[in-house]
């Protein structure tokens, strides 16, 4: 059971003004017990008041906020834990889950905020989905958190989101506890769930607390330091068949507990008496300092284990520390249908207030804080200032940005997350052909509120395009175009921004001759061409003597050259890496003119580049994938497969990290069959590298299947 702080804290340290009493003056002794934890641990976790007393009587001092994020695999059942949390702290009326694309699947896809008071303080819980697309709102969570909550199923431990969580945990060096929920499931085993922590996640997991079951019915939890049952269907003892384990458990929690303090351990190994005080303290010192993480138990169903979950988070959550030059982070972003776009921010130092003029440190524009809200339950509420350590949401901001930092004078800007880039992408059609424009104000939205969500408008193909972690996350962003801003659309393979080329020299002439009525047009190019370095674009020489084209008709000849270059011979891709020189030329005094000599170079290039050997080009990306040793051998073989070209392996983290160059064409769903061919487990980053030959194969087939198209079109 979670550490009971009522009996290592006695009630009288936590006296605070009760009802009908005055006002407890500044030097309450409350506010001035001194504590190696502060006030959260001077106060006690049982004070004998309810979050309805504490509410009335109107505690909640400066630090007195916590941040929690709630993290883990999907199915763990984190939504309804935050669910019966606010209801135990007296919330009315929660709605998390609530975006008609939440309802309609059956799980959460956006960071959940939502806040509620505890005793004397306010707990914000920052509550992530657990599918691996949106490890985003993981991310957001723990960065913004102080404290994290592992979320882990009692059937099903270590999952794969639950490996992600971790890692994202540890790279953010944030404090963590273990919940351990669903302890009311038939195969729920509390040992089996401290090994697979343990040989999963390969850190110090302690139980603070044990599952107390009857007949196979959870019934209560008991704290292990002090052996008091907790639950409404406890015992007042500890049944004899459990009890040698628990002691023998209080036993390792004690040992453990003493050697995160130096004086402790000296105490602990000359059999002196610790103190529940001394070993409170250094508990709380070793969750903040990342080198103990305990384990709670419970079932968010059926409410065994909330209230003692609400105590350790209460206790164990370190506080923030204000700032000496505020600053607010914009750690989410959403779109209200009431409220219009909401920037949920951290306070991190002073008071916010309504009026304040703080500097949006991107733009270096000053902005105005006016619309501030905070947070009841899962309610936004106008309040018009906030406190250092709180969360609050701020609207009429339309220039704020996910992750930007709006500070006072002189503040430097939070570093950015460890977001990962987008790796999945698909073409963005409007199913109605009015809908073009609309759809891609909506899509700009949209993608401002998501750190793994990418459009743009490809320049080769001329497609929309939109790029995510995976299937899901844009299947996500269909419906919310439909839903939010009602354009339809259809998600299609995206086209392959191929690129044509030259791989000789070649010289061609035109002439280009027309007479009318009047002035006629006339004009002759000889032109050479021959392929540059990749990579070096187009380069333009006038070779010409003797003015056989005067000067002024130079320029049309390179706009003639650069409008033949937008369409190759071969299925019309732009060409590139081309030097065009002109060297000789002839013109007529009257019937010449720069639009004659731009028409003649414009034939003349396209029959130079079809006799210079034509090539396609296509994107070489540089691929990272980070999986489990297991998966390495099916991971190159199937890259292999793809025309890839491993260039190295190294461990990181106990995990191998394989590096490969793979051209894009092999990896248009490479996000999708990687899941499938590891579980899920392994995970991937690309960045476009360069452009290369396409083998002449495929050259061929893919030059068919254009011409084809455009005859069939």
């Amino acid at each position: 059971m979670v550490l009971t702080f009522k009996s290592i804290f006695p009630s009288s340290s936590c006296r605070v003004q009760g009802a009908g009493e005055a006002p407890a003056p500044k030097n309450h002794n409350a506010r001035h017990l001194v504590h190696p934890r502060g006030l959260a641990f001077a106060l006690g976790l049982g004070c004998g008041y309810t979050p309805q007393e504490f509410a009335s009587i109107g505690v909640m001092w400066m630090g007195q906020t916590r941040n929690v994020g709630f993290v883990g695999h999907s199915g763990s059942g984190k939504t309804t834990l935050a669910a019966k949390l606010l209801e135990q702290a007296g919330e009315k009326e929660i709605q998390l889950d609530s975006s008609p694309e939440e309802k309609r699947r059956g799980y959460s896809i956006d960071l959940a905020v939502c806040s509620c008071s505890w005793k004397d303080t306010k707990l914000n819980l920052l509550v992530a989905p657990g599918l691996g697309e949106f490890i985003e709102e993981t991310i957001k969570a723990t960065y913004t958190a102080d404290l994290v909550v592992l979320v882990v199923h009692g059937e099903k431990p270590v999952e794969v989101v639950t490996e992600q969580a971790w890692e994202v945990i540890a790279k953010a060096g944030k404090p963590v506890m273990v919940f351990t929920n669903m302890m009311d499931r038939p195969e729920a085993d509390p040992d089996k769930v401290l090994d697979s922590l343990r040989e999963g996640l390969n850190a110090k997991f302690w139980p603070i607390q044990w599952p107390l079951k009857e007949n196979g019915e959870l019934v209560g939890v008991i704290d292990l330091l002090t052996g008091e049952i907790r639950g409404p269907k406890g015992k007042a003892t500890i049944p004899d068949d459990v009890a040698g384990h628990v002691e023998e458990l209080k036993a390792q929690l004690v040992e453990e507990i003493a050697s995160l303090d130096d004086a402790l351990a000296e105490k602990f190994l000359s059999d002196e008496e610790i103190s529940p005080e001394e070993l409170a303290s250094a508990l709380a010192k070793g969750v903040s300092e990342g080198t103990f993480v305990p384990v709670l138990w419970g079932s968010a169903e059926s409410g065994i284990g909330i209230p003692e979950l609400l105590d350790a988070l209460r206790a164990l959550a370190p506080a923030p520390t204000p700032e000496e030059k505020p600053r607010l982070w914009a750690f989410n972003i959403l779109s209200d249908p009431y409220l219009g776009r909401i920037a949920f921010v951290r306070v991190t130092g002073g008071e916010l207030s309504e009026g304040n003029a703080w500097v949006h440190l991107r733009t270096g524009n000053k902005v105005q804080l006016r619309d501030i809200y905070t947070l009841r339950g899962t309610k936004l509420e106008k309040s018009g200032k906030a406190a250092a350590g709180d969360i609050a949401a701020l609207g009429k901001l339309e220039d704020i940005a996910l992750g930007d930092t709006i500070a006072v004078e002189g503040a430097e800007p939070f570093p950015e997350p460890p977001f990962p880039k987008p790796v999945f992408s698909r073409a963005v059609y409007p199913k109605s052909q009015g809908d073009e424009e609309k759809l891609s104000t909506a899509l700009r939205e949209v993608v401002t509120t998501k750190a793994t969500l990418k459009f743009e408008r490809d320049n080769v193909t001329k497609e929309a395009i939109l790029s995510g972690m995976g299937d899901v996350q844009l299947d996500v962003v269909r419906e919310r175009l439909k839903n939010r801003y009602n354009v339809e659309v259809e998600l299609r393979i995206p086209k392959i921004p191929y690129l044509e080329t030259i791989r000789k020299q070649a010289t061609a002439q035109y002439r280009h001759k027309k007479q009318t009525g009047g002035h006629g047009q006339f004009g002759e190019v000889h032109l050479r061409i021959e392929p540059l370095p990749r990579g070096e674009g187009f380069q333009f020489l006038d070779e010409t003597k003797g003015g056989v084209i005067p000067q002024q008709f130079i320029p049309g000849v390179e706009k003639g050259v650069r409008e033949a270059m937008q369409e190759g011979v071969l299925a019309g891709y732009p060409m590139v890496d081309i030097k065009a020189v002109v060297f000789y030329g002839m013109y007529h005094p009257v019937d010449s003119s720069e639009l004659s000599f731009k028409i003649a170079a414009r034939q003349a290039f396209k029959l130079a580049a079809e006799k210079a050997d034509p090539a396609l080009l296509e994107p070489i990306m540089l691929l990272t994938v980070t999986a489990p040793e297991a998966f390495t051998g099916d991971i190159i073989s199937d890259l292999n497969a793809r025309r890839g070209k491993v260039l190295g392996m190294e461990s990181q983290d106990g995990k191998t990290v394989v590096k490969a160059e793979v051209p894009l064409a092999e990896l248009l769903s490479y996000a999708l069959d990687l899941k499938s061919m590891t579980q899920g487990r392994a995970t991937f980053q690309m960045e476009f590298l360069r452009y290369d030959f396409v083998p002449a194969q495929l050259q061929e087939k893919i030059v068919a299947e254009v011409n084809a198209a455009k005859e069939s079109s």
